[in-house]
């Protein structure tokens, strides 16, 4: 009656959230949580498998994109039950959110109020992110309109909070980059190009609009109110537990599921300016 997570990391509210709610949620049906938090290090999230493995647990869900290739498949050869969450890996069972899907439809979003120069700040190198997939997406939805994102425009370097949001947009201005709208990684680095673009005399929207993600509740409480992508942290929980014991309980394959996601329109984005 023990389960295991491997987490990249609890310095994201999100992803404590997420895994507070999960520990309730199994808790009621009599499983203990067994956690693991990574800090966005391979070995460690691979060490950590190896450690639930010793342990005994009766499954493992493993939160975001791998930081090891070989966490997953060493669980998959001891056949131990394990899931993917959050974001997942193509062929591997799974309860994820389509963030591709959720990155285009800010593009087409944006570029419905006339954008066509874009930035974006998304800290792949502290999120542990190599693959890049919202990066890849965004990249494919401008392709569609004849549209690209210079180098210069993505930085991928940061932290995750509103003071990287602010060093990012100075960065992007050190750079000269001339973007009228700027895709953030979440509402806390929206939240820091925000009060960066004000601090130095700009307005959001009227001369650049910005994009968040997770739509958490600062997203709806800032001035002004954030455009963001919802991923349904109650929704995402409920159906890693669901599925995952019901593996365990049934033997049932553990299936690839991918969770909507849904764009909330708020006062961050407008119509772009003129150059």
């Amino acid at each position: 009656m023990v389960l295991g997570i491997l987490m990249p990391s609890l310095r994201y509210a999100y992803y404590a959230g997420t895994l507070e709610l999960l520990q309730s949620i199994l808790a009621r049906e009599g499983y203990t949580l067994l956690l693991s938090s990574a800090n966005h290090d391979p070995q460690l999230e691979l060490d950590g498998a190896r450690a639930m493995m010793a342990q005994g647990v009766d499954g493992v869900i493993l939160f975001g994109r791998p930081l090891h290739d070989e966490s997953a498949p060493l669980l998959a050869r001891r056949g131990v039950p394990h899931l993917r969450c959050w974001a997942a890996m193509p062929g591997e069972p799974s309860v994820s959110f389509d963030h591709g899907a959720a990155m285009a439809d800010v593009v087409e979003h944006l570029i419905g109020h006339g954008h066509r120069h874009f930035a974006v700040v998304i800290p792949f190198l502290a999120l542990g992110d190599r693959f890049r997939g919202r990066l890849i997406a965004i990249r494919e939805a401008l392709a569609q309109h004849g549209l690209a994102i210079p180098n210069n425009a993505i930085v991928d370097d940061g932290g995750l909070d509103a003071q990287a949001g602010r060093a990012a947009y100075q960065t992007l201005l050190q750079r000269e980059v001339k973007a009228t709208a700027v895709i953030c990684s979440n509402d806390l680095i929206a939240a820091g190009v925000i009060l960066e673009c004000q601090a130095r005399g700009r307005h959001v929207p009227k001369d650049l609009s910005v994009t968040g993600y997770n739509d958490s509740g600062l997203a709806g409480s800032f001035e002004p109110a954030i455009t963001s992508v919802e991923t349904p942290l109650d929704v995402h929980a409920q159906e890693v537990a669901r599925v995952i014991l019901s593996a365990l309980r049934d033997g049932s394959p553990i299936p690839m599921i991918r969770l909507a996601t849904y764009l909330r329109e708020r006062a961050s984005t407008g119509d772009a300016p003129l150059f």
